[in-house]
C-alpha cells in the first residue's frame, strides 16, 4: 500500500498475482524481504520469464552452496556455541571469546545459507530476488556493516522508519535520534525481549558514536599522517568492527540481559591463553576431527566472501564461467560435503534456521 501511495508501483488488482506475491515460498518465512517493485512486477503475466538451463544450473549451485554453509558450517558451529553459552559460568575467558566469535560466525552462516538457498530456488523458477548479504564481516565500520548485513531488512527500515522520521535531512541531534529509534525498532522487530532491544540499542550507539567522532578521527589521521587506504589500516578497521558486532551478538544470543553482562564480565577475567593449545577446546562439543572440518569449511566461506567483496561475483558466477568438467566437480564436491560432513543423523538434533524464530 505504501509503495502504491508513493507511486513506486501500480496497484495490483489481480488476486491470484497478488496472492502469489505474498505467498512466494522462498521469501515468505524469514526473507529476503522482497518488495512489490521487484517481485510483483516479475509476477505480472506480461513480465513472466521462464528459467533457462543456465538459470537452473546457477540456482542449483546456490542451493547446494547454501546447504553446505548451513549443514557443514553453521550447524557445526551451533554445537560448539550451544555448549558454552548454555553453561557459560563453567568456562573461562578463552572459551567465552571463542564461543562469542563462533556465534557471530554461526548466525551469519545460518542466515546467509537460507538467503542463498532462497535466491537459488527463485532463480530456478525464473525470478530474481534481492541478495541479502554482501560479505558483512569484511565491513570497515558499523555503517558499512549494515549496508552488507540483511540488506533487504536494512533498506526496509531505512525507507519506512529512518527516512520518514527525517533521515539525515535535519540537525545532527535529530539525525542521531532518528538512528536510535530505527535501531530500537529493529531490536523490537526481532522479538519482545530486552536482549533484542539492547542489541538494537548497541548498534544505534555504535553509529551515533561513529558519527560524532568522525571529525576528530579525520583530524587525528591527518595530524599523524595515517594512510587510511593501506591494508593494515583497513584490517584494523575490520577487526574492530567485527569485535563490536560480536559483543552485540552476545545480547542477541543470551537468554537474559543479566546473562549477557555476566558473560561479557567473564570474558575479561580468568584469561588463560594456553587453553588454545592444551586441547581443552576439543571438550566443547567438537573433537579434533570435527574442528578440522569446521576450520576448512570456514576457510572456503571466507575465501568466497573475499572474492565477493573484491569483485562482486558470487559462487555461481565464478563456477559457471569455468569448463563443464570443473563445474561438474564443484557440484559433486558440494553434494558429497553436505551428505558426508553435514551435521545430522539419528544422534543429532537438527538445528532450525535461526531466523525462523523472528
Amino acid at each position: 500500500m505504501f509503495e502504491v501511495y508513493k507511486k513506486n508501483v501500480i496497484a495490483e488488482h489481480n488476486l491470484i498475482t497478488y496472492a502469489a506475491y505474498v505467498t512466494f515460498f522462498p521469501t515468505v518465512m524469514s526473507g529476503p524481504i522482497e518488495r512489490p517493485t521487484g517481485l510483483l512486477r516479475q509476477l505480472r503475466e506480461e513480465e513472466l520469464q521462464r528459467a533457462g538451463f543456465t538459470e537452473l544450473k546457477s540456482g542449483l549451485l546456490l542451493v547446494l552452496y547454501g546447504g553446505f554453509v548451513k549443514y557443514v558450517v553453521a550447524d557445526r558451529l551451533a554445537v560448539f556455541t550451544d555448549t558454552v553459552f548454555n553453561s557459560y559460568m563453567a568456562y573461562g575467558s578463552t572459551e567465552l571469546w571463542l564461543s562469542a566469535i563462533g556465534y557471530t560466525l554461526q548466525i551469519y552462516c545460518d542466515f546467509f545459507a537460507y538467503s542463498v538457498m532462497a535466491f537459488g530456488l527463485a532463480k530456478m523458477m525464473g525470478f530474481n530476488i534481492i541478495e541479502n548479504f554482501n560479505a558483512p564481516y569484511l565491513a570497515v565500520s558499523i555503517r558499512d556493516f549494515w549496508r552488507r548485513w540483511h540488506i533487504s531488512l536494512s533498506t526496509w527500515f531505512r525507507d519506512y522508519v529512518y527516512i520518514p522520521l527525517g533521515g539525515n535531512r535535519c540537525s545532527k541531534l535529530r539525525k542521531n535520534f532518528n538512528l536510535m529509534v530505527t535501531f530500537l525498532v529493529s531490536g523490537v522487530w526481532h522479538g519482545a525481549s530486552w536482549t533484542y532491544i539492547v542489541w538494537g540499542f548497541l548498534h544505534g550507539i555504535y553509529q551515533v558514536i561513529g558519527d560524532l567522532t568522525a571529525p576528530f578521527r579525520k583530524n587525528l589521521y591527518k595530524k599523524y599522517s595515517f594512510k587510511t587506504d593501506r591494508f593494515g589500516f583497513r584490517l584494523g578497521q575490520r577487526l574492530f568492527t567485527f569485535i563490536l558486532v560480536a559483543v552485540a551478538w552476545i545480547f542477541f544470543r543470551s537468554a537474559t540481559v543479566t546473562d549477557a553482562f555476566l558473560y561479557i564480565g567473564r570474558m575479561v577475567t580468568n584469561f588463560n591463553i594456553w587453553n588454545l593449545f592444551n586441547k581443552s577446546i576439543y571438550n566443547l562439543g567438537l573433537d579434533a576431527v570435527q574442528m578440522s572440518i569446521l576450520a576448512i569449511a570456514l576457510c572456503v566461506v571466507f575465501v568466497l566472501d573475499c572474492i565477493k567483496y573484491r569483485t562482486g561475483r558470487g559462487i555461481d558466477e565464478l563456477v559457471l564461467k569455468q569448463n563443464w568438467g570443473f563445474q561438474g566437480i564443484i557440484y559433486i564436491v558440494l553434494f558429497l560435503a553436505i551428505f558426508v560432513f553435514g551435521m545430522y543423523g539419528p544422534a543429532y538434533n537438527a538445528q532450525d534456521f535461526i531466523y525462523f524464530q523472528f
